[in-house]
């Protein structure tokens, strides 16, 4: 699917080209934690009518350091949509003395197509001065036709914590006979709104915005920076005119661009009566043809044109063997349409760490396309990308969150499936031993459930024994080991869940001085957050993932040795989870039990010293050790 907010990593419009750019000029207040300087940031849309706009963009950043590098260079997508009609760029010295241009054949031409495309019409021109003495500022200048309103722009004057913001501003020119709607994040006023003759004028500015300092468990940027999204209410791309006023038009528009591309060939219709024809239930149904699309598919990206939001049609697919994820959502629930089981085409922002989508603005924010089966008491959501996730899971890259479902009443925001905090569930239990030495020996069993399991099975379906047995050589927070035995086991639903097991020597695990042992029970399970109290702390908490560990384990030490010191029982529960351990001895036998859970939600900034206290508990009582002495004689 195309990428829905516009990638230009670092241009924006129009000003006089007699700024001065000395970087004495800054005040302190913006060079503060900041690696760039953001001098002027300019971006003005013209709409011109439903499917024509000029875009013109301009920026300057002067950068302080090398971290500020990232920020230099120049990169502008663009396609038959999004036609550049010229750049133009200029380097500065620290005085604000201009030392070189940009030409023409200065700018790169590069393909868009990546390793998972087969074929994209997007390209980019790049460029980059690569100049290095700081500070330095570069400045580009830039102007587009845009073909279709499909997508516009959207304004992020701060790109980053680390920019410091003199001055950005974002115009939308729009004539009175179109309506132009926006959403804006972070801002203290609302925009400033002219008229000119037939046009409406929108006009947003910042000045003097600082750079900003990360903080843990901080929210998404739309609780932190200032930002813009504006959308045409009428539009039209490609010769496709559609509306955007509500997500119910919205899908109306998305529903056209797969009209009768549902058709299968008899061959394959024949295959689906074949496979589901005696099967009664509708989950077994679903199951049996999302197996036939993982075998007989496979996902490859294609984005041509009008493509990027099209889906190819299920003939093409079923010939093709091949599709991208539209491609292969509408073969999907053509798939099950002839199995007499309704299906519908979704929407979504997926990524395990993308922002869940605005569903209070209507937009095209969708970077997916997955397919939703509802059914009486529950829905069964369908990854089409995939060819080893079973059916009915979708796990952290469209889990939790919001989507599109797209049917013949047009879109509908719904949620799809959610992983709970017992859901999210990893369960461990070791059996080991430790000899006079401190060498440990040990079998540890661990169950991964749902999102605790996305990763591993991932790694488990395309990388060789010898790489898992490589990676997990590495994984483990032990200081001296050798793993001697490792496999894993899938279970495939819903919900699944992967087994592993490992044998495991660990040198040195028990500390040993004179006739003292010193043992650490909890092997593998150490929470590595320690935090540091923030009186300044800005923003509220944001925790986005809840899950559950438990740890069983059960260690045997030499014969001959008492208890001189042992750690006590912890059991915390508050808002942010719950945490406890136990400890207990017997003749030779260590046994350990711990339990944590974390919860998720939004927290305010009063609530921060105690969760700092939550954790440096649990990093300590991590740590916990028993200490035992050898008995004389």
């Amino acid at each position: 699917m195309k990428n829905i907010i516009r990638v230009i990593v670092l241009l924006i419009p129009f000003y006089s080209s007699a700024q001065n750019y000395n970087a004495l000029l800054i005040p302190d207040s913006l060079t503060k934690n900041a690696d760039v300087v953001e001098r002027y940031d300019e971006t003005r849309i013209e709409i011109k009518d439903i499917g024509k706009a000029k875009l013109f963009e301009k920026h300057a950043y002067t950068i302080l350091n090398e971290s500020g590098d990232d920020y230099a260079g120049y990169r502008s997508r663009y396609d038959k949509f999004d036609e550049i009609n010229y750049i133009e760029g200029s380097l500065y010295d620290a005085s604000g003395k201009q030392i070189k241009n940009v030409k023409k054949k200065d700018i790169a031409d590069e393909s868009g197509t990546g390793d998972e495309s087969l074929m994209s019409d997007d390209r980019y021109k790049v460029h980059n001065f690569y100049y290095r003495n700081y500070p330095y500022t570069v400045e580009y200048e830039e102007e587009d036709n845009l073909n279709g309103l499909f997508n516009l722009p959207r304004w992020f004057p701060q790109a980053g914590s680390s920019m410091g913001v003199e001055y950005s501003k974002f115009v939308v020119i729009v004539p009175k006979n179109l309506d132009i709607r926006y959403k804006q994040f972070n801002l203290p006023t609302p925009p400033v709104i002219t008229e000119s003759n037939d046009q409406k004028i929108y006009t947003w500015e910042v000045r003097n915005i600082h750079a900003r300092t990360h903080e843990i468990y901080q929210p998404s940027w739309k609780e932190i920076i200032p930002a813009v999204f504006v959308a045409p209410t009428d539009f039209e791309i490609d010769g496709y005119k559609g509306n955007m006023n509500n997500w119910e038009n919205y899908g109306k528009f998305i529903s056209s661009l797969s009209l009768n591309r549902d058709i299968l060939p008899d061959a394959v219709k024949q295959k689906v009566h074949e496979l589901t024809n005696g099967i009664t239930d509708p989950k077994e149904k679903i199951k049996v043809l999302y197996n036939f699309l993982q075998q007989n598919t496979r996902y490859i990206s294609i984005q041509l044109g009008i493509g990027g939001w099209q889906p190819f049609d299920a003939t093409y697919v079923a010939t093709k063997r091949y599709g991208d994820c539209k491609a292969l959502s509408n073969y999907m629930v053509a798939l099950l349409k002839e199995a007499g089981i309704k299906a519908n085409y979704a929407l979504i922002r997926a990524g395990e760490n993308e922002p869940d989508m605005i569903s209070e603005f209507t937009c095209n924010q969708f970077n997916h396309a997955t397919v939703c089966v509802p059914l009486d008491k529950d829905s069964v959501w369908l990854e089409c990308t995939s060819q080893t996730v079973p059916a009915g899971y979708i796990g952290d890259f469209t889990g939790n969150r919001h989507a599109l479902l797209v049917n013949e009443t047009g879109g509908h925001v719904v949620t799809t499936k959610y992983y709970s905090i017992d859901d999210n569930l990893t369960e461990r239990k070791i059996n080991s031993s430790i000899d006079e030495t401190g060498k440990l020996t040990g079998s540890i069993h661990t169950r991964y459930h749902c999102m605790e399991q996305d990763d591993l099975h991932g790694e488990i379906s395309y990388f060789s024994k010898e790489k898992l047995l490589e990676r997990r050589k590495k994984d483990l927070d032990l200081p001296d080991y050798d793993i001697t035995s490792l496999n894993y086991n899938e279970a495939k639903s819903e919900k699944p869940y992967i087994d592993e097991n490992i044998d495991i020597v660990a040198n040195n695990y028990a500390s040993v001085s004179g006739k003292r042992l010193f043992v650490m029970p909890n092997i593998l399970s150490k929470d590595n957050v320690k935090l540091t109290a923030n009186e300044q702390r800005k923003y509220p908490i944001a925790r986005t993932y809840a899950f559950t560990t438990t740890d069983t384990v059960h260690i045997d030490i030499p014969a001959g040795y008492s208890i001189e010191a042992m750690p006590k029982d912890l059991t915390i529960n508050n808002k942010f989870g719950s945490y406890e351990v136990h400890f207990k001895v017997t003749e030779n036998k260590i046994d350990y039990t711990r339990l944590y859970k974390e919860k998720e939600g939004t927290f305010p900034v009063s609530d921060y010293a105690e969760l700092v206290q939550f954790y440096n508990d649990m990093y300590k009582a991590d740590r916990s050790r028993i200490v035992f002495v050898k008995k004389e004689g």
